[in-house]
């Protein structure tokens, strides 16, 4: 083992020795190669993140609580072992939620309810209005049965036969780790150190170069 050890030291003391050799402007090419497979990388991840999100979405759509859940789950895997694939604006069942409001509206005008005909007239009202979409995630729809219903009772309290779901549970956010250990994660690291290797460089030089004109300067003056 140790042998096995103290050789992959020496060739890695080999290859550094080799890059130390090579000159700057042949380190500055291969620090742009660098960087753009590392903006390739990171764009891969982002755009696994958007198909992923893409299946949520279209499981929300299908209604299937399984597939909804399993979708979910490969997100936040996903998201959480690769850089730069945050869900940006955060993740929104938007169909689940709709089925859920509609179910409470329906139950709310159900016979069992003494003011289900108040709430089948507003639900019908707001229908036509509120058909889906993003507004009805912002409950447009339902503030206006709630609206409706106060108008056609007015000695009643809208909301009190409503029971809907919160619109805040159906949200879902998921971010990513500043760095992972994935191709993206390695060759962003790789791109950092020899950034840095190079401005030591320049650094070094830019050092030798003001200790030589100070001797110079005290020689001539």
């Amino acid at each position: 083992m140790t042998t096995k050890l103290q050789r992959r030291l020496e060739s890695l003391s080999v290859r550094i020795a080799k890059i130390a050799r090579l000159r700057t402007w042949q380190l500055l090419v291969i620090l742009l190669l660098l960087t753009f497979v590392s903006a390739t990388l990171l764009r891969l991840n982002n755009i696994g993140m958007i198909e992923r999100r893409a299946a949520v979405l279209a499981a929300d759509k299908s209604g299937d609580k399984a597939k909804i859940a399993s979708s979910l789950l490969e997100l936040q895997r996903y998201v959480s072992a690769h850089m730069n694939a945050s869900l940006e604006n955060g993740l929104y069942l938007e169909s689940s939620y709709a089925r859920d409001r509609d179910r409470a509206i329906a139950a709310a005008a159900s016979a069992n309810n003494p003011s289900s005909e108040v709430y089948k007239q507003a639900s019908l009202d707001c229908r036509s209005r509120f058909v889906g979409g993003v507004a009805s995630f912002r409950n447009d729809y339902v503030q206006c049965v709630v609206q409706r219903v106060g108008s056609l009772s007015p000695g009643q309290d809208p909301a009190a036969g409503l029971k809907l779901p919160r619109a805040d549970l159906y949200r879902y956010d998921f971010i990513s780790p500043a760095w992972t250990p994935d191709p993206a994660g390695f060759s962003v690291l790789l791109t950092l150190l020899l950034a840095l290797w190079i401005a030591a460089r320049w650094l070094r030089f830019a050092l030798v170069w003001l200790l030589i004109k100070r001797r110079f300067v005290r020689i001539y003056s």
